[in-house]
């Protein structure tokens, strides 16, 4: 059944208050206090926290001015003693599920760079010169990826996605990788698949790396964890975990708003579908508003299981200038 909505308005509350949902919001604590990376860990944790988890480019612009003064701030990023495959493209609404685990090898090897040649993949030491393949999400249709015939190593290759397009090019799935062959006409091309021994503290899943310069750190061992460079755009380095150094906590908070929509029937906007619809659509509007994804929104229900109660209509003038 349509639904006609004529106005959904958005209200911060500072106690709970029905309609509502909980916005949970990503954001990151710097602890000043110098601690070694287990000792921050710990310090994290015992707060209901845990070390920060980075998930993209838009979220380490964001906490650069938490760290601007320091030219060391521990993040959650450690070594391991497992190599796993990863994407450089740490965009999470860019796959699909399933889609970041598509391969199409021809020789897997021992290195830890991928290259593409005639459709097919294969491993290739970080000091090979080949062209690169980027993707710009700037862009439509083919357009998208860009080949770059110029040769250079995959770490200068990466740099260069990144200053002049979005990144190193992802392939999702098989129509994707013909595309790719297409445009690459049989050369040698480098994509944005690497493999590390890196994890996250709090196990979440980022594919997301900023060393310094062209630094590549494929395997740190366990005695190795991350720290972020303030003083240098935040760029990441591979330091002892028994260094002390400042820390950046990531701290969820909830924050309750209020939600009103103008509907003509009660009971359908409480029809599961219905909330589910309007749900994704505030969604939209928040991240559109705050210029980040890392919102996840709960409704809050009455009791008796509803969301939406009825309240009289008042003038059109008086709803838009609500505050």
């Amino acid at each position: 059944m349509y639904i006609k909505v004529n106005h959904v308005i958005i209200h911060p509350i500072p106690g709970l208050c029905s309609p509502s949902f909980c916005a949970n919001y990503r954001q990151h604590c710097l602890v000043e206090t110098p601690k070694s990376w287990w000792d921050a860990q710990s310090y994290c944790r015992e707060r209901g926290f845990d070390l920060a988890t980075i998930d993209d480019m838009g979220a380490m612009e964001a906490l650069l001015p938490l760290i601007d003064n320091n030219d060391a701030v521990w993040i959650g990023l450690h070594g391991t003693t497992t190599d796993k495959w990863f994407w450089s493209l740490a965009d999470n609404d860019f796959y699909k599920e399933g889609e970041r685990d598509y391969r199409h090898f021809q020789n897997e090897g021992q290195d830890f760079m991928v290259y593409l040649q005639n459709g097919q993949w294969f491993t290739g030491h970080k000091s090979n010169n080949y062209y690169v393949m980027c993707y710009d999400a700037n862009k439509q249709g083919r357009d998208r990826y860009v080949l770059v015939p110029q040769a250079m190593s995959p770490l200068a290759a990466r740099e260069y996605c990144r200053d002049y397009h979005t990144d190193m090019v992802a392939i999702r799935n098989e129509t994707e990788n013909q595309i790719i062959n297409e445009i690459s006409a049989g050369h040698r091309v480098w994509i944005g698949l690497f493999k590390d021994m890196w994890i996250w503290s709090d196990m979440r899943y980022s594919s997301l790396r900023f060393w310094k310069g062209q630094d590549y750190f494929y395997n740190p061992s366990t005695t190795y964890c991350t720290a972020s460079n303030g003083k240098m755009a935040g760029r990441w380095s591979p330091m002892l975990c028994t260094e002390k150094h400042p820390a950046l906590c990531a701290c969820n908070r909830a924050r309750v708003l209020k939600v009103k929509v103008r509907s003509e029937d009660l009971q359908d906007l409480n029809d599961p579908a219905t909330k589910a619809a309007i749900l994704k659509l505030t969604q939209t509007l928040v991240d559109e508003a705050t210029l980040t994804n890392g919102h996840k929104l709960t409704w809050i229900t009455h009791p008796g299981g509803q969301v939406f109660t009825k309240e009289q209509c008042q003038e059109e003038d008086k709803v838009i200038g609500d505050g």
